[in-house]
């Protein structure tokens, strides 16, 4: 901190103060500081009683509504229980009905709840009625439809085209002695009887209750005037809010004012038992909390007020006080201004020597972040909890991390180390404080690949383990060249061992030709001397054979001579032709008969053209056509070779990488050197190899060569 004298005595002498200003702000302060808690209390409390309040009076409605809920289930249950009494008489037509005309009418009069009865065959026409006259069909009504099938139904309240007035069925099906259904026996509730069994909460001048079906519509008359039938359960500037079994809400009714609202679905009936009271009404209680809370907080408001008054002069006495105390200090630091002004000077050269530090350890750290970032392999910080600490760029762009797996666990962060092996390594370091390395090992993935993991403990002064260091390497290109010189020694062996065996199998050739020869002459017959013709053609086949293999097989040190390449590729399909592989290959040949001799090696030239031929043969396994074409080009000293397969073609992506070292679409049967081999033997006869491929259509290679040696032509 740096220390400053902003303020003199002479400016602090020369100030005059308002004392009794200061006095009412403070006194205006201490009443706001004081009576705050109280304040906040009030509110608190408030918001506190009123949801309790509100919940109690939702609560009250509820219990109301399950209550007519369960009087008027109970109610309906009892009306179904009487009129199902009545319906399997001992009678086997619907028209001897009649004699028991006398017992339904007692019923009507014995149990006030029924308002008139009457029975339908099973076409839906009326063909008796008790209490009221009445005629017509009611085959469209459901509740005819449902009793007609065999079950008891309960119709809503309705407006019926019969009687044209509000009606609630209750019907059951009508049986015959042999128990079948011959028609329906209906019954029409009292309504006003009905509507009576309807409860209301006691000592409220706006709570009512009513009866609305799904749709909203009121069925029963309500205390504040709502019509049955022609008003709504709630404002029509709103939506319907009696959906679902039950609910408790609040929301404008049918006079436009805000109500607290409960209601419940009755059981088998498509209307609900809704309670309601106005909110103004429901509030009431709180208002009165409310006004006893501002009558107990007003002596506290007093108190505050003598209190402030009282602690302001105390202030106000204090502060003058302070003020004399204040000039006789100011002195004083006058005499310690030089010594303060001097700290100032001592701690501004400490920030900027700090600053200098700060700067070089920002430098220190990013030296280091980038010294990790350049290595070629993989490094991961672990902590002994196995959570990853820090990774380098290698890390990341292997792995594909970014900074959210900090402190998360290596195995889950990083699926591909989550292998047995590794974690048995990460299991010893943590026992054994000691290295631990993994030599070989393959993370999932669509290339074959191989990495070496070496984990090192970080151990601190005590001795502790502090983390662990991952460091992979990927070893895929040192594992693939070791395994292709382990091939090319099986190469080399079977080499030697092909030019022993063509040494052996050459020289009786040479005495089986000779023999053969010396027999035709002895011959006369031309059809015994055409079989011996036929025999030594084989002979030669044979040799031809195994002087290309001899050919192939001896090595020989690079020689330039004067080569004849249509020769030199009738030679080397000449020694392809009878492998297995070109059975079912059309080989055509397009060889320019005015093509030159051309300086190149007859070996290395040799073994391009195999490899490139033997490529095109595997592309072809179901067989198709091999076109080899010779061509000088106009007007350029340089000689083509264009080798075309009717084969499965190379994707676009392959075809990028086609050249690379140890890059194979043929997976383990091959080991992806051949192009790479030829490219190289090409370009030391200062030429080119160039391929177009179409997926599904088939591969052209190019072979570019000079004929004395001078630079590729421009394509």
């Amino acid at each position: 901190m740096i220390f400053k004298a902003n303020m003199s005595f002479k400016k602090i002498n020369s100030t005059r103060i308002n004392y009794k200003k200061i006095f009412y702000q403070n006194t205006l302060w201490n009443i706001v500081i004081f009576f705050f808690p109280f304040f906040l209390l009030f509110f608190l409390i408030n918001l506190g009683v009123s949801p309790i309040i509100k919940s109690q009076i939702l609560n009250r409605l509820a219990d109301t509504v399950e209550e007519n809920v369960k009087t008027v289930q109970t109610f309906i249950q009892d009306r179904e229980a009487d009129l199902y009494s009545y319906t399997r008489l001992e009678i086997s037509s619907l028209e001897e009905v009649s004699a028991f005309l006398p017992i339904f009418e007692s019923l009507l009069k014995r149990k006030k709840w029924y308002k008139f009865m009457f029975i339908c065959d099973l076409d839906g026409n009326i063909v008796f009625s008790i209490g009221k006259k009445i005629s017509g069909s009611v085959s469209q009504r459901e509740y005819f439809q449902k009793s007609k099938q065999g079950y008891p139904y309960i119709s809503g309240i309705f407006i019926s085209d019969l009687i044209h007035e509000p009606v609630l069925i209750i019907s059951q099906p009508l049986y015959n002695k042999q128990n079948r259904i011959i028609g329906v026996l209906s019954a029409s509730l009292e309504l006003e009887s009905f509507y009576d069994l309807l409860f209301q909460l006691p000592k409220s001048k706006t709570n009512e209750i009513f009866l609305v079906n799904t749709e909203g519509l009121l069925l029963s008359p309500t205390k504040l005037g709502g019509k049955p039938l022609i008003d709504l359960g709630h404002s029509r500037q709103e939506k319907n809010p009696h959906t679902g079994d039950r609910g408790i809400k609040t929301h404008l009714d049918y006079r436009g004012q805000k109500v607290l609202c409960a209601y419940q679905k009755i059981p088998r009936l498509n209307f609900y038992v809704v309670s309601e009271i106005d909110l103004k009404e429901g509030m009431l209680p709180l208002q009165k909390v409310n006004r006893t809370l501002i009558i107990v907080f007003l002596p506290f408001f007093v108190l505050s007020l003598i209190v402030s008054s009282f602690h302001s002069k105390r202030i106000v006495s204090l502060l003058q006080k302070l003020t004399s105390d204040l000039h006789s200090a100011l002195k004083d630091a006058q005499l310690k201004k030089k010594e303060i002004e001097k700290i100032n000077r001592i701690l501004e050269e400490k920030i900027s020597e700090s600053k200098l530090l700060t700067e070089e350890v920002r430098k220190s750290e990013n030296f280091i972040r980038n010294l990790i970032d350049s290595l070629s392999v993989i490094l991961i910080g672990i902590s002994p909890k196995m959570e990853i600490t820090h990774f380098n760029k290698q890390a990341q762009l292997q792995f594909n991390l970014d900074q959210k797996v900090l402190g998360k666990n290596i195995f889950e962060s990083i699926p591909p180390l989550a292998q047995n092996e590794i974690k048995l390594a990460f299991e010893r370091i943590l026992r054994t404080h000691q290295a631990q390395n993994i030599d070989s090992i393959s993370f999932p993935s669509p290339d074959e690949n191989y990495f070496r993991l070496s984990l090192f403990p970080i151990i601190d002064s005590s001795q502790k383990l502090t983390g662990i260091t991952l460091l992979i390497e990927d070893i895929t290109q040192k594992k693939k060249l070791q395994e292709q010189l382990a091939e090319y020694e099986k190469l080399s062996a079977l080499s030697q061992l092909a030019l022993g065996a063509a040494h052996e199998i050459n020289n009786p050739l040479q005495g089986i030709s000779s023999y053969l020869e010396i027999l035709k002459e002895k011959f006369h017959q031309s059809t015994e001397k055409e079989e011996l013709d036929l025999v030594i053609s084989n002979v030669y086949r044979i040799s031809e054979t195994i002087r290309g293999l001899l050919n192939f097989a001896r090595p020989s040190p690079p020689q330039f001579t004067k080569v004849n390449l249509n020769s030199l590729i009738e030679d080397t399909l000449s020694f392809l032709r009878y492998q297995p592989i070109f059975r079912k290959i059309n080989i055509q040949k397009h060889l320019s008969s005015s093509l030159p001799l051309i300086s190149a090696d007859l070996n290395l030239i040799r073994q391009v053209l195999i490899n490139i031929i033997i490529n095109a043969a595997q592309a072809m396994p179901e067989g198709g056509d091999l076109i080899v074409k010779t061509s000088k080009l106009k007007f350029k000293e340089w000689i083509s070779i264009e080798i075309t397969d009717t084969g499965s073609g190379i994707p676009p992506e392959h075809l990028k990488k086609i050249f690379h070292p140890f890059f194979t679409t043929k997976k383990k049967e091959g080991t992806g050197l051949g192009l790479s081999i030829s490219l190289s033997y090409i370009r030391n006869h200062k030429g080119n190899i160039t391929i177009k491929s179409k997926v599904g259509e088939g591969t052209t290679v190019t072979i570019l060569l000079p004929i004395r040696q001078k630079k590729i032509p421009s394509s």
